[in-house]
Parts: C-alpha cells; structure tokens; sequence
C-alpha cells in the first residue's frame, strides 16, 4: 500500500484518485508548457503507445476470449509509464514533431509537472485507468473497450467525467453494466470482507472476490469500513452460491462459517472488530490480507476452470421443498405463494413437472455454454498465436 493511502491525511487523495491533485500549480505548468505543444505532445504519445503495441500484442494477444487491445487499459497504461523512464524512452524511435513532444513533457516534467495514474468511473459506462497530465487528462488506452476510437486521448481533466467510485455499491453496478457481473456479499470469508466485501459471478462460471486494487482497499480503509458493512448488511448470500463457494475453498486455510446467515454476521463483527483494533489505520495489515484474497482468487479461478458456477435457474420463482417427516410432502412456491404438490390438480401436476424438468435442462445449457466460451477463448488464443507476425 502506498505512502498516500495513510488514513487521517486528508489533503492527499487515495491512491488512483481520478483528481486533479496540486490544482493551481498544475494548472500553471500546463498552460506554461503543454499547452501550446499539445499537438506535438500527442503526437509523441500516440507514438510511445505504438511502441509498447509491439511489446503487449505477441505477449497477450487475447484477454478473457477479446483480442488486443480490448479489456488490457491497464496493461497498456503501465506499459507506458514504464516506458517514460528516460533510460527506456530514448530507444523509441521518433520524428522532429514527435521528439518535440518529448521535449515540451521533460520541460513540464523538470519544472514540477505531475504525470499519475488514475482509475474511475468513464462516463457511467465502464472502469478505466488513464493519467493526471498536469490540469489534463491522457489516456494511452482509448481504444481498449472500442476499438474504433483513437488510441490516445488528451483533453482537460474536468471534461473526460472519469469519476471516482464512491462506494461498493458504485463498484457493483459497473461491474455489472461493464463485465456482466453478477455481484454477492462476501459472507464466505469473513476475515477478508472488511477489504474485499463482495463476491463476484462472471458469465464464464468464474467466482472471485472484489476488489483487492489500491483505490478501493484504500477507500474501505478509509472509511473505517463503513463502506463494507453497507453491503455485508445485505440479506444472505443465495444458498447455492454459499454450498459452491464452501466447497471450491474446504480444505483452504481461511476460516468457514457454517452459512450464510452466520458468515453475514461474522462478515459485520469483523468490520467492527478491525475498526477497534485500528486495523484501518495499518497498511501493512491491508498489504498482508491482500495476499491471502490473490490466493483465494487463485485458487477460486481453478476450481470455476473444472467446474463452473452455474446459478439455478429461476423462470417463475417456482421452487420444490422437502419436508423432513416420516413421509415426504412436497411443497410448491410460486411467485410467493406456497401450494402443497399433492393438493394440486393433476393437469398443475403436470405443469410443475415439466417446469422441473426444463430448470434441468436450462441448467445443463448454462453449464455447457459456460465451458464452450472458455474453449472458444482458448482456442481463440491458439489461433492469434498461429498467424503471421505481420497479421498480428
């Protein structure tokens, strides 16, 4: 954890914290420096990210079944910052416009200029990472969500609406719109839902939990975990997710509760308990317990590979119920309402069993479809790998 996420400075912004930090001075060194060399600086920039296409694309031509450069603005953005160091950004062959482009960045740089990464919320529409450029905004990885666009974008920062997250329940409606998620409380790992409170479903059957990034760990910290517990307060966790999750982790040295209804409340006693002890005021605490959520992920990401995590269908809220006793009595729900099986007539009967009957089907679909995407991105994989250089 970073040096800026130390809880109780309030003048410093958490780590990634799409702001414009220093305002006023930035402000200045832009309009002194880059301003009137934008075009030039742009240029030298849509030149330094061709540079590290030639790098990224061989290594990871495909990402979750996408190709390059779609879903890596991370990659790229990182690829990039590395790249400026001047021992690196003096191989990177450049025209006159372009190395006065360079030029005008060292002048702004030397003089004080700020050059950081930011991550947010671009526009309601997905997660991005781009950069503070003095009062600017520059993203190196315009096109990694659309291809179409250009691959580098340069405008002042107010104007490019990357907003920060406000919370996990910010968090979880992106991911949703963005990734297609679908997102639980973490009442499986209890220890760990102060900084990761949520359980996240990709559409490929991959479970892991969110988010262990600087930003939202250093939110939650800062926050005292007031954040966590405002999603951990949520209903149990579905039983079926619980049984799957208990299942992918047994064995695992991290701590189980027996359900979900107990791993709710043990979730919200250690958000308090971690408040008490100051735990928020500790990043090495956040750094250690980062570890532990990278092996959880790992360990999640092979047992979802063998067997994806396929939620129940649910077409008309109809579910079949068992009740202990001498002889089984079967209870129907349907839209809320329960009805005894043996009561119905037969043609109702009938219908519940064909309803039955397609839930397995529709299960057995869901479960197919999820290990044919994941062969389909792997063969996908293999495809790019087998193509001509120049094709590539």
């Amino acid at each position: 954890m970073s040096d800026s996420s130390v809880i109780g400075v309030a003048d410093l912004p958490l780590p990634f914290e799409p702001c414009v930090a220093d305002a006023a001075r930035q402000r200045l060194l832009t309009e002194r420096h880059l301003l009137p060399a934008l075009p030039l600086v742009h240029a030298f920039f849509f030149a330094l990210r061709a540079y590290v296409d030639r790098t990224l694309q061989p290594a990871q031509p495909v990402k979750l079944g996408k190709p390059y450069p779609l879903g890596q603005c991370l990659e790229i953005s990182q690829a990039v910052l590395r790249q400026l160091a001047p021992e690196c950004v003096a191989v990177v062959p450049l025209t006159g416009d372009e190395a006065a482009g360079l030029a005008a960045f060292n002048a702004f740089r030397q003089a004080g200029g700020m050059l950081r990464l930011v991550w947010g919320d671009l526009r309601g529409e997905f997660f991005q990472n781009a950069f503070q450029l003095g009062s600017l905004y520059l993203d190196v990885s315009n096109d990694t969500v659309n291809p179409a666009k250009p691959k580098v974008e340069i405008l002042p920062f107010e104007q490019a609406r990357l907003a920060a997250v406000a919370d996990f329940r910010h968090f979880a409606r992106l991911a949703a719109r963005y990734w297609k998620h679908r997102v639980y409380p973490n009442h499986i790992l209890p220890a760990l839902a102060p900084y990761c409170p949520l359980i996240h479903l990709a559409p490929d059957g991959t479970l892991s939990l969110k988010d262990c990034s600087e930003y939202m760990v250093g939110m939650a910290r800062a926050g005292r975990f007031a954040a966590s517990e405002a999603v951990l307060a949520d209903p149990p966790m579905p039983p079926w997710l619980f049984q799957y999750l208990a299942q992918a982790l047994d064995g695992a040295p991290f701590p189980l509760p027996v359900s979900a209804q107990e791993g709710r409340a043990m979730a919200l006693q250690t958000c308090a308990d971690y408040r008490a002890q100051g735990r928020h005021a500790e990043p090495r605490h956040a750094a250690q317990l980062a570890t532990v959520v990278h092996d959880a992920n790992h360990r999640l990401v092979q047992v979802c590979g063998a067997r994806p995590c396929i939620p129940p269908p649910d077409p008309l809220s109809v579910s079949i119920e068992s009740v202990p006793a001498m002889q089984t009595v079967e209870k129907v729900t349907i839209n809320g309402i329960d009805y005894l099986y043996a009561e119905l007539s037969e043609t109702a009967r009938q219908q519940v069993d064909m309803v039955r009957a397609i839930d397995g089907k529709l299960a057995d679909l869901q479960r197919d479809v999820a290990i044919n995407q994941k062969a389909r991105a792997a063969y996908i994989e293999a495809l790019v790998q087998a193509l001509p250089v120049q094709a590539r």
